[in-house]
């Protein structure tokens, strides 16, 4: 990884010197670059935004070799106004993918960028942004996980490449370990073991239009779950894992691993042992701090009985990252705001099981049943004595946020756990997936008979959808927070529409409030792709004149059409969260 730094007096003389520049040598500057698609066929990338800096990436063609490739960032989509340059090699040891770190940027701006090599070809054109500093108004997270390529379109990250958000977070099953074919074929087609097959499917899945319109668009917080590596991975092995088949444990770990750094770069940490710590905590300046956690390699065996659950010293955390956790929730200065990015859900689920019959089918499945009702052991569920320290830790400070992924489907719910005046410590949002077989596809009885149960199971539960993909958008400012679950057709994907049930926090005690509207995502002066230039149309959620923008689907930022028309008619209710902080 390179690491070509810049300060702030050196971008603002650069910045003065270029718009000196005449004009026409500007132009047969860019004129002279063209975009090499089979150069960089896996497009651009940016991951782990901070305030002054960004981690940039993209791949060059490996049949082409070893490369020296020149990177640029500016503050205008024409690249003219750079404001920070260096090299950086891609080569066979990384697969050919290039991570640069670029640092000394100011807070809280809009940047391009792109990569050149040393023929002149250039890659597609990135936007990216810092984080801001200080006191922040506004800032739009949008959450996604699970996309299996086998199980269809990506249509999820198109429509989220349109939107404005500041930050995309990924929390998790990026990729998927299996070889099983669907509606499309998965490369290589067969089960990943080996560093060749983990590489290989990255390179699929970011060869894929949608997901590369994603990252053009917006920068990306990442960390794993289990099918990077195998399904239901822990810290030994996993559910399917076999030695004898599979090779030893720790080549395959160590393989998964290292690809998934070459292709979803962050701010991870080598340890000692070879292997790699992805906890870390990332500053949203004065308004919130988002604890990425690692929910999967420092975990014990998932539980095959009730008794395993009361075994004590059981972890899911590990000492290290729990301990890293804790203080970060106790510190005297924490922000108003604490988002955690977790894996695998949080709040206690347990479904009673009516007939032996049924109790025998789900424990097929994979759950466990304890005392009549039916759990699942991947889940925090299977560690509740790791759940009770997190709970402890939240204490009663409030502004404590659980971002979710991992189950397919969507969830509301206050709580986990109650502060010393009986209210929720905090509130869960789960995201549904990306393109993974819905969770209700899973399920012994229709998916409205279900999610119907669960509302009358349990109170703290606000909104649950179980058959649809899509993606949510958290907007959060210092007074409140509201989430907002948008479903996609993957497709129709110029169709969204919001949930159909709310509900929402309310200061040190975190109640759920329903909302009615959608907030509508800030408009940009422009839009860019490396190809075109447009003007902005009116953002989802936003009624327009005209009943929206015509959204072609061209490029990573064009205006989603028909959405604003959607909202207009009725035809869809917005899903959020809202929080304040005060009485």
């Amino acid at each position: 990884m390179s690491d070509d730094r810049i300060d702030r007096r050196q971008v603002l003389a650069r910045l003065g010197a270029l718009a000196a520049a005449p004009p026409a040598r500007r132009a047969v500057a860019r004129a002279r670059r063209q975009v090499d698609e089979a150069r960089f066929a896996w497009g651009v990338a940016s991951f782990d935004p901070t305030a002054d800096g960004v981690l940039l990436w993209t791949r060059t063609d490996p049949a082409a070799g070893d490369a020296e490739l020149r990177w640029a960032v500016a503050a205008d989509p024409d690249l003219t106004e750079v404001v920070a340059e260096g090299t950086v090699a891609a080569t066979a040891a990384t697969d050919h993918c290039a991570t640069v770190e670029v640092s000394g940027l100011p807070a809280g701006g809009v940047w391009w960028y792109r990569f050149e090599d040393a023929d002149g070809a250039r890659s597609p054109t990135g936007r990216t942004r810092t984080l801001p500093a200080g006191a922040v108004d506004r800032l739009r997270i949008a959450t996604v996980s699970c996309s299996r390529f086998r199980d269809g379109r990506f249509a999820v990250y198109r429509c989220l490449a349109d939107r404005e958000v500041d930050l995309v977070v990924h929390l998790g099953d990026y990729v998927y370990e299996d070889g099983e074919a669907g509606v499309r074929a998965h490369d290589p087609p067969e089960r990943l073991t080996t560093l060749t097959h983990y590489r290989r499917r990255y390179a699929q899945h970011r060869a894929d239009p949608d997901l590369q319109a994603l990252h053009a668009a917006h920068p990306m917080v990442a960390v794993w779950d289990d099918h990077e590596v195998a399904d239901n991975a822990w810290r030994d092995g996993a559910a399917g894992h076999d030695d004898a088949r599979d090779g030893p444990w720790a080549d395959r770990l160590a393989a998964a691993m290292r690809a998934h750094e070459e292709w979803v770069p962050g701010r991870t940490r080598r340890r000692g042992d070879g292997g790699v710590d992805a906890w870390r905590a990332v500053a949203i300046g004065e308004l919130a701090e988002l604890l990425v956690l690692d929910t999967r390699r420092q975990r014990d065996r998932q539980a095959t009985t009730p008794a395993d659950l009361a075994a004590p010293g059981r972890q899911l955390l590990g000492n290290e990252q729990r301990a890293w956790l804790t203080e970060r929730l106790r510190r005297p200065d924490r922000p108003p705001w604490v988002l955690l990015a977790n894996q695998v859900m949080l709040h206690p689920l347990r479904v009673p099981m009516p007939s032996a019959a049924l109790a025998e089918q789900v424990t097929r499945a994979g759950f466990l049943v304890v005392e009549g009702e039916a759990l699942n052991p991947d889940q925090w569920d299977g560690y509740p004595r790791e759940r009770e320290a997190l709970v402890a830790a939240a204490g009663d400070a409030g502004g404590v946020v659980v971002l979710t992924g991992d189950v397919h489907s969507s969830w509301a719910w206050e709580g986990p756990g109650t502060t010393a005046d009986g209210e929720p410590a905090m509130v869960e949002l789960v995201t549904p997936s990306v393109s993974s077989r819905p969770f209700s596809q899973r399920l012994p009885l229709p998916a409205g008979t279900v999610e119907a149960l669960l509302r009358g199971l349990d109170p703290s539960l606000s909104h649950v959808e179980l058959s649809r993909h899509g993606y949510v958008v958290v907007d959060l400012g210092p007074e409140e927070l509201q989430a907002e679950w948008w479903y996609v057709e993957p497709d129709d994907p110029s169709t969204q529409a919001f949930g159909t049930a709310r509900r929402t926090p309310r200061a040190a005690p975190m109640h759920l409030v329903e909302v009615a509207e959608p907030r509508p995502d800030p408009v940009p002066t422009t839009t860019t792709t490396a190809a075109t230039t447009t003007t902005a149309g009116p953002a989802p959620g936003t009624p327009a004149e005209d009943g929206g923008g015509t959204g072609d689907g061209a490029g990573p930022w064009p205006v989603l059409g028909g959405v604003g028309a959607l909202v207009a008619a009725g035809a869809g209710a917005a899903v959020a969260l809202r929080r304040r902080r005060g009485p």
